[in-house]
């Protein structure tokens, strides 16, 4: 008798175990789903086309007939309905030259640079409206950003000076995103670097000694700006990478 009893609790011990291991691979099936669905919700991967822009020694403020052809690649993080982060590789050209005298010295200088940049960095964006959700009742947003990045310098000649290629950069501008859909977000964004670097136009102090004019202002650093047009593509879903079979024999248990 003590014997049966021993038996039927052992069986109800087992049944429970069972209905535990399988509410258990359940959940964790579930669990696993959700998290790479939530995961794939915050993702963007995009590019662009735009134009660099240089501001220093030899030329003053924007100016847009010394744009030159750049192109961009990026990778989003979508945090909350309003703030993202982004990092990103940028690839362009940047020219300047006193073709266009800013003052008398100018003039006698007569200097000019023709280089590429390539830059990598990562900003933060602050959305000012929510145009993602299916709540939303609007479809674009204007948004700031800033955050910290390295360039690297290609193609000078006779550098005048003893100087880093790598230097680093402080991003920051604006723009505004419309969304497409609900897979494509379009863009538009205007932002300047400031550099803490002279050198950018291969003019700087110089050794004034020398009336050679070859100079610049060492405290008025060198600025480059990017404008551009870009394209992301939304991770909405991704489809579970464990495909869910029933092992129905279980269920019946």
């Amino acid at each position: 008798m003590e014997e049966s009893r021993e038996k039927r609790n052992l069986d109800k011990l087992n049944y429970e175990n069972r209905n535990t291991l399988k509410r258990l691979i359940l959940t964790s099936f579930f669990l696993v789903c959700t998290v790479y669905l939530t995961q794939a919700q915050f993702i963007e991967y995009g590019g662009g086309v735009g134009t660099l822009n240089y501001s220093g020694d030899l030329i003053r403020g924007y100016q847009i007939s010394n744009s030159k052809p750049a192109v961009s690649l990026f990778y989003r993080l979508n945090f909350t309905p309003y703030f993202s982060s982004r990092f990103a590789l940028t690839y362009g050209g940047l020219s300047g030259s006193d073709s266009n005298p800013i003052d008398p010295f100018a003039v006698e200088r007569n200097a000019s640079f023709n280089i590429n940049v390539g830059e990598i960095s990562g900003a933060f964006e602050y959305h000012f409206l929510d145009y993602k959700t299916e709540k939303s009742r609007v479809k674009f947003s204007p948004y700031l950003m800033v955050g910290f990045g390295l360039f690297k310098m290609y193609g000078v000649d006779d550098p005048n000076g003893n100087y880093n290629l790598i230097q680093p950069a402080l991003p920051i501008g604006a723009g505004i995103k419309h969304l497409i859909g609900k897979r494509f977000s379009a863009g538009f964004e205007f932002s300047a670097r400031k550099t803490f670097f002279d050198y950018l136009d291969n003019i700087s102090d110089g050794d004034q000694t020398i009336k050679n004019y070859q100079y610049g202002n060492p405290n008025d650093k060198d600025w480059y700006f990017f404008t551009g047009f870009s394209i992301s593509y939304i991770l909405w879903d991704i489809p579970c990478p464990f495909p869910y079979v029933p092992n129905r024999a279980i269920m019946r248990q």
